[in-house]
């Protein structure tokens, strides 16, 4: 399975020249790869042979296969499981990346809603992940075919139109600003995102304006109220100061050893202003893989047993994997619960 697929000849040309060079690397590492291979994808942390598995799995071929026979048993023996039964009160629809590609603009994508929309942007919110800065006073910069250096994201009016739903529905409510992408633009960047965001009279979560802002939302409708929480595992080849690493939910998630105490918290406090339902976004995992790691597995069940989110939103892979519900006693109440996680 080939993640990319160019457009141009250039970038097609390109894609030829980088397969080559890895078709060597299937006869070696091909089966041994065809399981992915755990490391942290943070551009900051990789190593060479990190950056050549990267390359192998965007460009040649991803991982089919789940990192052991237990994953596998895992989902298909819960596949089927449900979450616990209650009256629908308020509806949420949850939408994945929405990220800058050049290709995405209103004469390609007269269309693209047509299908979901009506049910997508019908819910009493919606709710996806903004991964590019959205600056206006600047040139847009799109997700380029062929990753050869550091990407810097930047969407336009008209490619975030789209993203929000061709004009032709209500569009998005709350958008996560947390990712690997958020402060391409730099810190003014991240600010000018959420300000734009607030004049459109969309929510954002994951990064803050201010030092005092809560970087999550709770909000109410139909007498409900629902929490949105949001953490990134990567800034990508960025740090913030030590005095302004309050401006994003950094947490490095895919790390055996990552704190989720501020999670933890936040839930707790959204759970004091009255939330019934925490949904909480993460960007984590690796790209372009069927299945998820076992270390992100553990992840999301320690999050749930930890910090008594209710809907774990997962974001990064870039493909569909498999979804679950999770039984487990809530840390807040002591009571049982399952929920649910798309993974």
């Amino acid at each position: 399975m080939k993640t990319v697929r160019a457009y141009t000849l250039k970038g097609r040309l390109l894609c030829f020249v980088i397969q080559v060079l890895c078709f060597p690397l299937s006869i070696i590492k091909g089966k041994k790869w065809l399981k992915p291979r755990v490391f942290e994808e943070n551009p900051r942390t990789m190593t060479f042979k990190d950056i050549i598995y990267f390359s192998y799995k965007y460009y040649y071929s991803s991982p089919l296969v789940p990192e052991n026979q237990e994953i596998e048993k895992h989902f298909s023996s819960r596949i089927d499981s449900k979450i616990d039964e209650f009256q629908t009160l308020v509806t949420v629809s949850i939408g994945g990346d929405l990220m800058p590609y050049e290709l995405i603009k209103p004469k390609n994508t007269q269309s693209l809603w047509d299908e979901v929309g009506p049910d997508f942007f019908a819910s009493d919110i919606v709710f996806a992940n903004l991964e590019t800065p959205f600056v206006e006073a600047i040139p847009e910069n799109f997700v380029p075919e062929v990753m050869l250096n550091n990407m810097l994201f930047n969407t336009d009016q008209n490619t975030f139109d789209v993203f929000n739903g061709n004009k032709k529905f209500k569009g998005f409510d709350i958008l996560s600003v947390a990712n690997n992408h958020s402060i391409d633009q730099g810190i003014d960047g991240l600010d000018e995102t959420i300000n734009k965001l607030n004049s459109l009279g969309i929510k954002s979560i994951g990064g803050r304006i201010k030092k005092d802002d809560t970087g999550f939302e709770v909000v109410e409708v139909n007498g409900v109220k629902i929490a949105f929480l949001a953490y990134t595992y990567s800034l990508n080849q960025f740090t913030l100061d030590k005095d302004l690493q309050w401006k994003v939910n950094y947490l490095r998630l895919n790390t055996e050893s990552v704190s989720i105490d501020e999670i933890a918290q936040d839930a707790i406090k959204c759970r004091q202003m009255g939330a019934e339902l925490v949904v909480c976004s993460l960007h984590c995992g690796n790209a372009y893989q069927v299945y998820p790691s076992q270390l992100t597995i553990n992840l999301y069940q320690n999050i749930f047993s930890n910090c008594g989110v209710d809907v774990i939103a997962g974001g990064h892979p870039h493909n569909l994997q498999p979804w679950n519900s999770y039984t487990f006693k809530d840390p807040i109440s002591g009571k049982a619960k399952s929920r649910f996680c798309n993974l």
